[in-house]
C-alpha cells in the first residue's frame, strides 16, 4: 500500500533520504546514513487521499536534493546492474494484462507512448530490421490518452522529450526497485563507438548467472555492435546547432543534428528502417534513451548561456499539456511549463564533450539566426537562390551555384561582417519515392576542388506518424538549413568564385566510402529537392 515518491535530504544531514507515501496519502520518510535506514518519519497525515506527492526537493533554500545524469561510460558496476535490472523488468512486464498497471510500465507501453505502427498511428509497419515489431491499437482510456504522442517537427520537440525522459527514468527506478538510478547518456562527442553495456551480448546477473543482455538490440549497424566503427564526425556533431540564439531555431537545429542523423545511423540501410530508424520503433532499442538523454543534455548545455532568454516563452506552447505514466501506474497531465528547467525536475548533468564554454557562446548572444519556417521572411535576411530543382544521382552529386554577379559580393568571404552575422545554405522541398537507405554529407566546394562539410541530410522526420495525435502537425521534413559562415571563411571565397554544393552519400559510420554507400541507394529512390538559396542574416 506504499509507494516510493523520491529521494532527498529531508534532514539536511548531506545523505539523500528515501520518501514514500501510503494510499491513504500519508507521508513517510526512511533517514538514510551510509546506506542504511536510521529512522523513519511520519510527515503529514492529510485528510482524504485525493492527491500524490509529486517531488522531493529543496523548498527552504538551505540545501539542495539533486541527482546526476552522466555518461554511461562513466557508470559504476553497481550502477549498470541497476540498470540493467530495470531494463529487463521493464521488458519482463511486455506480458502484463493490458490496462494493468504493470503493463502501463513496461517496455512496449513507454515504445508505444512515443510511436507505434498500426491504423491509430503509423499504420503498418514498413522497413527492415522490424523484428518482433508488432502494430498495436489503442484500447483503452490510458492507451488512447498516452499512447502516438511524441512531437517531431514542432516547437515542442525539446521539451516534450524532457517530460518524457522525467517520466521514464521515474518508471526505470521503480521497476530497477532503486530510486537513485538516473537515465545514462551516450556522449558521442567524446567516445563515437557505441557503448559497450550496449554491445556486450551477455552478462553476469547479480545471481552470477549468464543472461543475455537487455541493451543490446541485434538491429544496429554490424559495425557498431561490434564496437569496430563509430558515428561519423558530422553525424555527431551539435556544433551547427550551438550557434543558434533562440529556441525556435535551435530546437530545429539539434532536430535534425545530431538527433535525427544518429538515428538513422545506428541502423542498416538508414531510415525508415528499424528500430532506431523509424519514428514507430525507434523507442523499441535501449540505445533511444541513451541517446534522447545526451539531446537533452545538449539542450542544457545550450540554455545555461542565458536561460532566461532562451527558455521558450510562447504561452501556446508553454501552456500545451501531455499525458504521461508515473511510477505507480497512474497517468498525470502536465504543462510544459511545469517542467521546462532542471531546477523544476531534481536532476543535473555531470559535464560531457560538445557543450562550448558559456563565456565563448555568450559573446555571439545577439547573433543572428535563420528563420525556420521561411527563411526569407525574417526582417533583415537576405536571401540568394542558388539551384532550382535537383536530382540526387545514386553517387555524388555536384551542383553548380549560380550566384548573380551582384550577389557574389555579399555572399564572399570579404563581405563587410556585422555583428553576429551569419550565411545559411537552406535545401527546401526534398522528397524521394522510395527510401534511399544512406544520409548525405553536404559541402560546399570552392574553386580547384577544396571543400568544406556544412552539414548531412538524414530522412528521420519522413518516418514521422500521420494519424491520431499527429494529423495537425506541419512537418519540417524536407528542408534542411545548414550554418555555413565558417566554410565561406575557410574556403575564403571570393567575388569571382563559382562554388558548388557536392552531396555524399554516407552510412553515416566512420568507416563508409561514398562508394559502399552509394551501393546501398534503391534504384527507386529518386531523390530530389526543389530548390537551394543561401540566406544571409545580420
Amino acid at each position: 500500500d506504499w509507494a516510493l515518491r523520491g529521494v532527498g535530504d529531508v534532514t539536511g544531514d548531506g545523505t539523500a533520504d528515501i520518501v514514500w507515501q501510503h494510499v491513504s496519502g500519508q507521508v513517510h520518510y526512511w533517514s538514510m546514513q551510509g546506506g542504511q535506514r536510521t529512522g523513519g518519519v511520519n510527515v503529514a497525515t492529510p485528510v482524504g487521499n485525493d492527491w500524490a506527492l509529486r517531488g522531493v526537493g529543496d523548498v527552504t533554500g538551505l540545501g539542495e536534493a539533486v541527482g546526476q545524469r552522466k555518461s554511461v561510460n562513466a557508470l559504476t558496476a553497481s550502477e549498470l546492474m541497476s540498470l540493467r535490472r530495470g531494463v529487463a523488468q521493464m521488458m519482463a512486464w511486455n506480458n502484463a494484462p493490458r490496462d494493468s498497471t504493470d503493463f502501463r510500465r513496461s517496455w512496449v507501453y513507454w515504445a508505444n507512448m512515443h510511436a507505434h505502427f498500426g491504423a491509430d498511428c503509423a499504420g503498418p509497419i514498413t522497413g527492415s530490421g522490424m523484428a518482433g515489431v508488432q502494430t498495436f491499437t489503442a484500447s483503452n482510456a490510458s492507451e488512447t490518452a498516452t499512447w502516438c504522442r511524441c512531437e517531431h517537427g514542432t516547437e515542442p520537440f525539446l521539451t516534450w522529450h524532457r517530460m518524457y525522459l522525467w517520466y521514464f527514468e521515474r518508471v526505470l527506478q521503480a521497476a530497477a526497485g532503486d530510486p537513485s538510478l538516473r537515465l545514462p547518456y551516450w556522449d558521442y562527442a567524446t567516445d563515437p563507438t557505441l557503448p559497450a553495456a550496449y554491445r556486450d551480448p551477455t552478462y553476469v546477473n547479480e545471481a552470477g548467472q549468464t543472461v543475455a543482455n537487455p541493451l543490446r538490440a541485434q538491429a544496429r549497424q554490424p559495425g557498431l555492435n561490434a564496437g569496430s566503427a563509430g558515428l561519423s564526425p558530422a553525424v555527431r556533431s551539435a556544433s551547427g546547432a550551438m550557434t543558434r540564439t533562440t529556441y525556435s531555431s535551435f530546437n530545429g537545429a539539434l532536430e535534425l543534428t545530431p538527433h535525427g542523423a544518429v538515428h538513422c545511423a545506428l541502423v542498416t540501410g538508414g531510415c525508415p528502417n528499424g528500430l532506431m530508424g523509424a519514428v514507430p520503433a525507434s523507442a523499441l532499442d535501449p540505445i533511444f534513451y541513451t541517446h534522447h538523454t545526451n539531446i537533452d543534455r545538449l539542450y542544457e548545455c545550450w540554455l545555461r548561456v542565458n536561460e532566461a532568454a532562451r527558455l521558450p516563452s510562447a504561452p501556446a506552447h508553454l501552456n500545451t499539456q501531455f499525458t504521461f505514466v508515473d511510477a505507480d501506474g497512474s497517468t498525470p497531465q502536465r504543462r510544459v511549463s511545469d517542467m521546462l528547467r532542471l531546477s523544476q525536475l531534481g536532476y543535473s548533468y555531470a559535464e560531457g564533450g560538445d557543450c562550448p564554454a558559456v563565456a565563448a557562446v555568450a559573446v555571439a548572444a545577439g547573433g543572428a539566426n535563420v528563420s525556420d519556417d521561411n527563411p526569407a521572411a525574417s526582417a533583415g535576411e537576405q536571401s540568394i537562390e542558388l539551384a532550382g530543382p535537383t536530382r540526387l544521382e545514386r553517387g555524388v552529386t555536384t551542383v553548380r551555384l549560380n550566384v548573380p554577379p551582384t550577389a557574389r559580393e555579399r555572399l564572399s568571404a570579404r563581405a563587410t561582417p556585422s555583428a553576429g552575422r551569419r550565411v545559411y545554405v537552406v535545401i527546401e522541398g526534398l522528397t524521394f519515392d522510395d527510401g534511399p537507405g544512406v544520409l548525405y554529407n553536404v559541402y560546399l566546394a570552392g574553386d580547384g576542388g577544396r571543400r568544406e562539410q556544412i552539414g548531412v541530410i538524414n530522412f528521420f522526420n519522413f518516418t514521422t506518424p500521420r494519424a491520431g495525435a499527429h494529423a495537425g502537425h506541419d512537418s519540417s521534413a524536407g528542408r534542411y538549413t545548414f550554418d555555413a559562415t565558417d566554410a565561406v571563411q575557410r574556403l575564403s571565397l571570393d567575388a569571382a568564385a563559382q562554388p558548388s554544393l557536392v552531396f555524399e552519400p554516407t552510412t553515416g559510420l566512420t568507416d563508409s566510402s561514398p562508394e559502399a554507400a552509394a551501393a546501398q541507394i534503391s534504384p527507386q529512390a529518386n531523390a530530389r529537392f526543389d530548390r537551394a538559396q543561401t540566406v544571409t542574416a545580420p
